[in-house]
């Protein structure tokens, strides 16, 4: 291995500093959102407040003196920066870098400041904005002192002390307290005061904002920058911030251009501009330009559009409204579909990164400052994988993926796949290293209609349950929000692993591949697919095949007697003439009792000890999913 880091460093001289630093705060910065603009806005300021307190180092020393993250040799800003990062510096540079540092890091975030407050005219009262404004983003860092000596034969120490130490410092923060009265927060982020009414007075006479802020939100300074802020003022390139209502809508707009619908569509489309007309919006020319939300008939209601445009009674907007009802009816009739209304937020973290970045699983000897660049790169390189796979097909897009981490929006369709591919590319990356890391994902299905900002704290929570609930993690939780007000949940390790069905070994499975599979079964044509009455015969069964033992307060799982019942449900509900007896599963055409197997492995309490909580309740949930994703992916009424 050519030592290219380490020989660069250590030719320009003897002792050095290894610093650590953390650009904050994090997680309440971007998941503080009511909109996907706020979301997206929010994650690319962190990443270019990262990028820019890099600066200093990389225009002293060269961008290959950033340990981690790999920046390789691009000049366009990322998105997916981490906000943590790991550096070497000269002994003799520290104050003075630092000092240069958080200036980038400062003046970046007053530039962003002045942006918005140009855009703001005839407001003057910024004393409360001034504060919350101030140093709004910090750093925490740390600086181990190492000489060339130890860069080479005692690296892995030092960056383990470098990791100790920082995070031990990010415990505490100085900060300037406001002194105020007892006031309103903001709708946003819950915790800042708002900004005053005037403010938001001056907003809604500029028609630039009209739509970006509802007459009832009041926001804290933070919160309205980002909201105001355009992509074109922090110098990236122009983003179309598609709201949830396109995501779970995107097959459907899809299937209408593919379809053999073309009349019932233009009809559609003249309606909706006529309406849009109306309402004082621009023309849209082709489907694909046109807003998620009006392929739902409620966002086409009269007293819904009065309500969300605060207009008065019109009889023109009603007699539009009523007629694009009518055409976006006949467009579901033609195609015998309709938009889901429900989509998929995917948070993924890998577990024991920390570890792995700092050397925990290799010997001092191999973890040096060569191979953690080499990690930084594979990571890198996971997370541009990651962010392609989530965009492949379409009905997805990532607002950030950093490699170790990663949040995205996907359409039902297709997500359960699209979330098994991204599991496995991460693993792929480091195939040669000697521990191949594993990932953990909270995936969270909503109705679109649901608050963003509930959907994006749950999914961070469905990933921590994940980690904590499985022994060894690597696994996901699945929180489903029907729009009824019912929440249910189920967690499960990524595979199955070795499995006897009649005899023959099956070294792993993979359960999201069962869901999906259960799921395709269902949305088969009534002549070869599994009627849902099979999950709900099941789940009205259910109860019989447990026995709970009080001497040992613990549950007993009659298996015998659940493969039976199972493999009778599964024949009366399935046609004979199905093909689905012929579906091939890894190579294994025996499905009745390769379903029968694994369905009674996931039921049953002994053999799901990693889990913590009840084998039962869970596995019936996975079966209320599975219910659910049918018909939602079916895109049409379960009548069977």
């Amino acid at each position: 291995m050519n030592h290219t880091v380490i020989d660069k460093i250590r030719s320009l001289g003897d002792e050095f500093y290894l610093l650590r630093i953390s650009i904050s705060p994090v997680q309440e910065f971007i998941t503080e959102a009511r909109k996907t603009r706020d979301l997206h806005m929010g994650s690319r300021l962190l990443s270019l407040a990262t990028l820019e307190s890099m600066k200093p180092i990389c225009v002293n020393y060269g961008r290959e003196f950033i340990i981690y993250p790999h920046l390789g040799n691009s000049n366009a800003h990322s998105s997916s920066t981490p906000n943590l990062y790991m550096a070497v510096i000269q002994k003799g540079e520290l104050e003075g870098m630092i000092t240069r540092m958080e200036t980038c890091l400062h003046d970046f975030w007053k530039g962003v400041d002045e942006k918005v407050r140009n855009k703001i005219s005839g407001f003057n009262d910024w004393k409360l904005w001034d504060h919350q404004m101030r140093d709004h983003f910090y750093m925490n860092w740390v600086a181990i002192p190492i000489t060339s000596e130890e860069l080479k034969n005692s690296y892995k120490s030092k960056a383990k002390d470098a990791q100790r130490f920082l995070d031990e410092q990010k415990l505490t923060r100085t900060f300037e307290v406001w002194k105020g009265d007892n006031v309103t927060k903001c709708v946003q982020c819950g915790h800042r005061e708002r900004m005053p009414d005037e403010l938001f007075s001056k907003l809604r006479e500029n028609k630039k904002f009209k739509m970006r802020i509802k007459d009832n939100e009041r926001l804290c300074a933070v919160c309205l920058l980002k909201r105001i802020l355009n992509t074109s003022d922090i110098k990236l390139d122009k983003i179309k911030f598609e709201s949830v209502s396109d995501v779970s809508a995107r097959p459907f707009k899809r299937s209408i251009e593919d379809d053999d619908a073309k009349e019932e569509m233009n009809d559609f489309l003249n309606a909706i501009n006529d309406l849009k007309k109306c309402l004082g919006e621009d023309k849209v020319y082709i489907i694909k330009d046109l807003g998620g939300e009006w392929f739902y008939k409620e966002s086409l209601r009269y007293e819904y559009l009065k309500k969300e445009y605060k207009l008065e009674d019109n009889s023109e907007l009603e007699k539009l409204a009523k007629n694009a009802h009518e055409k976006l009816d006949k467009v579901y009739k033609k195609i015998e579909s309709k938009p889901c209304k429900y989509y998929v937020i995917v948070s993924m973290d890998g577990d024991d990164m920390g570890k792995l970045m700092s050397g925990e699983f290799l010997d001092d000897e191999s973890f040096t400052i060569d191979h953690q660049t080499n990690l930084s790169k594979k990571l890198s390189e996971t997370g541009k994988k990651a962010s392609e796979l989530i965009e492949k097909d379409g009905n997805g897009y990532c607002v950030y993926s950093g490699g170790d981490d990663l949040l995205a929006f996907h359409a039902i369709k297709d997500a359960l796949q699209t979330i098994k591919k991204v599991r496995s590319s991460f693993g792929e990356e480091f195939e040669e290293l000697n521990k191949k890391p594993t990932s953990s994902a909270g995936i969270v299905i909503l109705n679109h209609h649901d608050p963003l900002r509930k959907g994006l704290v749950e999914s961070r929570r469905s990933v921590e349950k994940a980690k904590e609930l499985f022994k060894g993690k690597d696994a996901f939780f699945i929180t489903l929000r029907v729009f009824s007000g019912s929440v249910i949940t189920w967690g499960s390790k990524w595979t199955i692993d070795n499995l006897t069905i009649q005899e023959e070994s099956i070294s792993q499975i993979q359960v999201i591949d069962l869901l999906e599979r259960v799921v395709f079964f269902m949305n088969k044509d009534e002549k070869h697919g599994l009627s849902p009455d099979f999950i709900r015969d099941l789940m009205g069964e259910l109860p019989a095949f447990y026995r709970y033992n009080k001497r040992n307060s613990k549950w007993s799982f009659e298996g015998k007697m659940f493969r039976a019942e199972f493999e009778r449900l599964l024949k009366r509900h399935i046609p004979k003439e199905s093909d689905v007896w012929d579906d091939l599963w890894e190579g294994n055409d025996k499905t009745l009792c390769l379903m029968k197997e694994v369905f009674a492995y996931m039921a049953d309490p002994d053999r799901n000890k990693q889990y913590k909580k009840s084998v039962k309740d869970n596995f019936e949930n996975f079966l209320r999913i599975a219910l659910f994703l049918a018909r939602e992916e079916s895109g049409r009424p379960d009548k069977r």
